[in-house]
């Protein structure tokens, strides 16, 4: 079920090398996860909501574009600082393909990993990251609705609202998405 599913985390014409990405990440096939649906250029992605991995992953053999396929789903690992390291090295890409998986990671609960993303901001595309949350207005209102469950949970009594880095993140964003 792993094989058949996670390669439609991306679009259709990048089926084969997502197939090669998920074979390299060596997935827990017992651990399912659900997933999660977004538009992205007309196409329906399901990511899924997390990944398990059996054994550390391994990249020989894949190609650039393979591998940085196979770490957009690591953001999605069961492990946070897993889910941080592959982010760091998605977030240039820049590919309309790329970001459902950082802008995932905002409506979560590790800080530090939106942090990265924050700082990482002026960095990415900014069409095709407003492209992307005018497609998905419900995912990305999900997104800001966690962002406010997190920090009312979690960070309320560390970090005002105003000096929250996702509530900075999500005015930034909106301020990107409203320019275009």
């Amino acid at each position: 079920m792993v094989e058949k599913t996670f390669p439609e985390a991306f679009p259709i014409a990048l089926r084969c090398q997502s197939m090669n990405a998920v074979s390299a990440l060596r997935l827990n096939s017992d651990y399912v996860s659900g997933q999660f649906s977004v538009n992205v250029l007309g196409e329906t992605l399901r990511i899924p909501n997390r990944v398990h991995l059996s054994a550390r992953p391994e990249f020989p053999g894949l190609s650039l574009f393979e591998r940085q396929m196979a770490l957009c789903l690591l953001t999605r690992s069961t492990d946070g600082f897993q889910r941080q390291a592959a982010l760091r090295e998605i977030l240039h890409i820049n590919k309309p393909w790329s970001i459902p998986f950082v802008i995932a990671l905002i409506g979560e609960y590790v800080v530090e990993i939106i942090r990265d993303i924050h700082a990482a901001l002026p960095g990415l595309e900014r069409d095709v990251v407003s492209a992307f949350i005018r497609a998905n207005p419900v995912f990305y209102k999900l997104t800001c609705d966690r962002v406010m469950s997190y920090w009312d949970c979690y960070y309320r009594w560390q970090f005002s609202r105003s000096d929250y880095v996702g509530f900075k993140l999500l005015r930034e964003l909106d301020a990107m998405r409203d320019l275009e």
